[in-house]
């Protein structure tokens, strides 16, 4: 079982547990976005299966300080991984990336590997700065989660290794078992936040066009819960909203996670374009295996075509695990981790 360790805890253990190699995995949520918290489940359970020996330490944005870099700095040995989390991090949207960065001109002799990003920078200057860090470090390992940001990735750290690579949470398609409901209705999972592409008055617009013929609820993947408390009752929380995402005929979202959960719950997902290519790009992961379920509306007026196409059809098989088992069952072989 992995220690999720607070800073004073792992000092005050070091020793005790030095016998045991470490992951270090930086850049796990402090928030309440379920997709970024769903991320970080599966590299615990993904670390869990294939490094059994090592203890995990997880440092989030909140306690990632200078003490505590200085501190792994100091003690840290050869057969310890340092692992950066997935997401939407290698962007000028967000200033997550310093993180990355700072990892990465720390520990220059140390293998580094960052889990699939999403890629896109505004601002030319800030896409070479990160060039030019991270083609600095003679080891790292870079997995870009769809076909855009690997394009960019090639163009912008040629020397890193890279990968194209789904993003974690896709493993858990196939792999959940959830109660059968009598589904009912579409629901709308819809993001607030500057990524946002559509008005929200156009999707209550939407919304009351579908009610003409079905009922229709809204949620995001970003919840009303304190962020101790989400990373306190993860498991619990995100099988619920799974279990939520199974119960209805339908979904209507702009969130890539939004897909996803969709697709753990096996429910048909209609996808919205979004102000970046994230969302059209991530559709392209899904096989033709998975046809009957992911749907990609470029506009708005698609969706109740898409809804009365979905609703017309009879219920959906069971989706294969295909992400575990061509992706993720075989990432071990593909990092250059040190020798465990």
């Amino acid at each position: 079982m992995e220690r999720r360790l607070a800073f004073h805890e792992w000092t005050k253990g070091f020793r005790r547990f030095f016998r045991r190699p470490f992951v270090f995995l930086f850049g796990s949520p402090f928030h309440s976005n379920l997709g970024a918290q769903a991320q970080t489940e599966c590299i615990i359970a993904w670390i869990r299966k294939n490094l059994p020996r090592h203890e995990i330490f997880i440092a989030t944005y909140m306690n990632t300080s200078p003490r505590l870099l200085k501190m792994i700095r100091r003690h840290i040995r050869k057969n310890d991984i340092l692992l950066c989390h997935s997401g939407y991090h290698m962007t000028d949207l967000y200033n997550e990336q310093s993180h990355y960065l700072r990892i990465a001109q720390l520990f220059p002799d140390h293998p580094l590997t960052i889990l699939p990003q999403t890629i896109h920078y505004q601002d030319d200057s800030h896409a070479q700065a990160t060039a030019d860090i991270l083609n600095s470090h003679p080891d790292c390992t870079l997995l870009c989660r769809d076909e855009h940001s690997y394009e960019t990735a090639r163009a912008l750290f040629n020397k890193c290794r890279l990968f194209l690579y789904p993003d974690i949470v896709t493993s858990l398609i196939g792999n959940i078992k959830l109660p059968e409901y009598s589904r009912k209705g579409v629901l709308f999972c819809m993001r607030n936040d500057k990524e946002a592409f559509h008005r929200p008055e156009a999707i209550e617009q939407l919304r009351r066009k579908l009610e003409e013929f079905i009922t229709t609820e809204q949620t995001d993947t970003t919840v009303d819960i304190p962020p101790g408390e989400v990373i306190a009752d993860r498991k619990k929380i995100l099988h619920s909203t799974f279990d939520y995402f199974s119960r209805f005929q339908a979904v209507v979202t702009d969130r890539y996670h939004g897909t996803i959960f969709s697709l753990i719950g096996n429910t048909p997902v209609i996808v919205l374009n979004s102000s970046d290519h994230k969302l059209a790009s991530g559709v392209q992961w899904f096989p033709e295996s998975f046809s009957r379920h992911v749907y990609f509306a470029e506009t708005l007026d698609q969706v109740p075509g898409y809804v009365q196409h979905i609703v017309d059809q009879p219920p959906k098989e069971p989706l294969p695990p295909y992400f575990s088992t061509e992706y993720y069952d075989h990432l071990l072989e593909k990092l250059h981790f040190p020798h465990t």
